[in-house]
């Protein structure tokens, strides 16, 4: 047997064709003599034993990944630093992360399990809160880590430091910090750039802001932006890939930074970035005029 030998297969809930593709691929890789497990949720909906996505990730040499963007950040965050890789499947939305779409899980497996593949690895954004001087929370993000009202409409207020000094206050909606793999997420919606997947480097976006002068950043992959909560009408948190939400109070500093900690994906070469760009944001490829 080649590749590897212990699969997971996450998914995503409520969705009976992921349910069903589930169901096909775990037969099939069990009928290859592979030891397969399933996340606890998608599990349960198939009446089956699954276990927990830490354990999970912890576990396996390879995490397959049924649904949407969603599914994809999840499986990240959870396979963050470990040895495992992730083959993404889009059985969802936009699917942007996605390395095949649904009809092209054979032929995606086979050539990952094969190891025909390459494997690339991405830097996960790190955020750690601090309150009045102490750490209080720290989390990962694939995609970004935003701060931003928590309930109405109320805009929020901060002071931003970069660069060891200070930048100034902002009063907006918002603020997204993403990574490359994150910038064409949020931050591309909120008026952002795109940049390279393999580039690391940190893009910072205010998301409606009050001020015709904001504009985004894009910092170098060591730099890091300290953003200080000065207060809201309204609630504050930060949310990490919009799946992992921390409540913030007025004074409390959100520090975020490239981290080291990268997850390794199976990238599929027939479909480079820019392939991405025309297929999922509507770009065109260019055309030949006679002259």
């Amino acid at each position: 047997m080649t590749g590897p030998r212990r699969v997971g297969i996450l998914g995503h809930v409520g969705r009976l064709e992921v349910r069903r593709v589930a169901a096909r691929l775990a037969a099939g890789l069990q009928r290859q003599g592979r030891d397969v497990r399933l996340d606890e949720l998608l599990a349960a909906e198939m009446g089956r034993a699954g276990v927990p996505l830490g354990e999970l990730a912890r576990w396996c040499q390879l995490l397959i990944t049924l649904g949407g963007d969603g599914t994809v950040l999840a499986g990240a965050r959870a396979l963050a630093g470990r040895s495992g890789a992730m083959l993404s499947v889009n059985l969802g939305g936009l699917g942007f992360l996605a390395a095949a779409e649904s009809r092209e899980l054979v032929p995606a497996l086979r050539a990952t399990l094969a190891e025909r593949w390459p494997l690339v690895r991405r830097r996960l954004v790190g955020a750690a809160v601090h309150r009045r001087g102490r750490p209080l929370h720290r989390g990962l993000a694939m995609n970004d880590a935003v701060i931003k009202g928590a309930g109405g409409y109320a805009a929020i207020h901060l002071r931003l430091a970069a660069f060891g000094q200070d930048i100034g206050h902002l009063v907006a909606d918002g603020l997204i910090a993403a990574s490359a793999s994150g910038s064409t997420a949020y931050s591309l919606s909120a008026g952002g750039p795109l940049l390279a997947p393999d580039l690391e480097a940190l893009v910072v976006t205010p998301a409606c802001p009050h001020s015709l002068g904001s504009r985004s950043l894009v910092l170098a992959g060591d730099a890091e932006i300290r953003v200080r909560v000065i207060g809201s009408f309204d609630r504050t948190a930060l949310l990490l890939d919009g799946q992992d939400s921390i409540a913030l109070e007025p004074r409390d500093e959100v520090r975020i930074r490239l981290e080291r900690t990268t997850v390794r994906m199976v990238q599929n070469p027939a479909r480079p970035f820019v392939h991405a760009l025309q297929s999922k944001l509507g770009w065109q490829g260019s055309t030949r005029r006679s002259l």
